[in-house]
């Protein structure tokens, strides 16, 4: 395996084999069994660096879903009764957010519900989804023609004012699983109204907007944070495998404008501040965008490609401890250490941006080594 250099050129771009996907999976899969032995009955938010310190919630936030759908998709692949039962037990700890006043709700009965009962038809998974529609539903604000971001898990006073980019994959997926017709016109009116006031014509991304003068209006500079672009990029790939287009051509758009604008395979934090903090995570989440649209354009491959170098460009740097030629053979031998994927930019307590490993980022590598493996298909979670 020859191994990539940190902020390479595409042309020097690598791909893993299947037989190293399959190891970066095996290395997730154990490290899940770590982190389990430090949270015990709470959720784990994060761990700074590679320390393996966890901070633990005892509800888990807007995190908690991840958790429950990383034990849901550990089950997938390893088919066994024992992981499902565990995420199945994760799952029934989320009751409590459903009432929660925030649009993160869908982040968190997405992946932490739904996918139990898609895969596995878990029936308790199903009731919460169905109350967490219903709940979601609710939300809806006619005025502004969206699910506000909401007043909950740090929305703010203002937060019933304002709508945000990185929950509208989740809703769509989500609120499209509805029983009634309501919830599946809900998602397609909070997709129009972000595409109305987040998305701009070269494909860049707001990251939120805010009412002012009974309008929503962005409030930042298009494309700048890379995860943010990301998740606006996985939701119109989600959106267009919904509804075709005109969501198709705009989730083109939108990643063109990911491949135009970030040069290396390894995003930053933010454009705008060059020496400040990578965000492997967005590449992940980027990635994850360009393989549900691969399924759906003509040149679908070309797509396919550009997520498999930048999977393997995260799985091979130094924030992701799963090969031995990536950290050197005595941190290798530490068993805990491997799986840990730290490449994912967050404000933690400390009240600053920090590299941490999280549920979500290393939930969503799994996903995304699981498409490229092909256990699952792009369009399963």
């Amino acid at each position: 395996m020859h191994l990539m250099k940190e902020g390479s050129s595409n042309e020097q771009a690598q791909m893993l084999s299947r037989e190293e996907v399959l190891k970066a999976l095996e290395s997730l899969i154990r490290r899940m069994d770590t982190i389990d032995a430090q949270c015990k009955d709470g959720f784990p938010l994060y761990s700074p660096g590679s320390t393996d310190q966890w901070t633990v919630s005892p509800g888990g936030s807007w995190v908690g879903g991840f958790w429950s759908g990383w034990w849901w998709l550990r089950a997938r692949v390893t088919g066994s009764i024992s992981d499902k039962c565990k995420a199945a037990e994760i799952c029934a700890r989320l009751s409590s957010k459903i009432a929660a006043d925030s649009i993160n709700r869908c982040l968190i009965f997405w992946y932490g519900a739904a996918l139990g009962d898609l895969w596995f038809g878990d029936i308790s998974a199903r009731l919460t989804v169905k109350e967490s529609i219903a709940a979601i539903g609710a939300s809806y604000d006619r005025q502004i023609n969206c699910v506000p971001l909401g007043t909950g898990m740090g929305g703010g006073v203002e937060g019933n004012q304002c709508v945000t980019i990185d929950t509208l994959a989740s809703l769509i997926q989500l609120l499209n699983r509805g029983e009634h017709s309501v919830y599946p016109h809900i998602s397609r009116c909070h997709a129009e109204t972000i595409l109305d006031t987040c998305f701009t014509k070269n494909g860049a991304f707001h990251t939120a907007a805010h009412l002012r003068a009974g309008r929503l209006r962005a409030t930042d500079r298009a494309g700048m944070w890379s995860r943010g672009q990301a998740w606006g990029m996985l939701g119109l790939s989600r959106a267009a495998a919904q509804w075709g287009e005109p969501y198709v051509t705009y989730a083109q758009s939108a990643c063109r404008y990911w491949r135009q604008s970030r040069h290396n395979l390894l995003a930053p934090n933010r454009l705008d501040d060059p020496s400040g903090p990578p965000d492997h995570s967005s590449s992940v989440i980027a990635s994850l965008a360009m393989l549900v649209l691969a399924d759906l354009v003509p040149a679908g491959y070309e797509w396919r490609l550009y997520a498999h170098q930048q999977i393997t460009a995260v799985t091979l740097s130094t924030y992701f401890i799963g090969f031995e030629e990536n950290h050197g053979r005595e941190k290798y031998k530490e068993g805990k250490a491997q799986g840990i994927f730290w490449g994912c930019c967050y404000k933690t307590n400390r009240g600053h941006d920090e590299l941490v490993e999280s549920a979500w980022g290393s939930f969503l590598l799994m996903e995304a080594l699981c498409v490229l493996a092909d256990i699952i298909e792009p369009s399963d979670c």
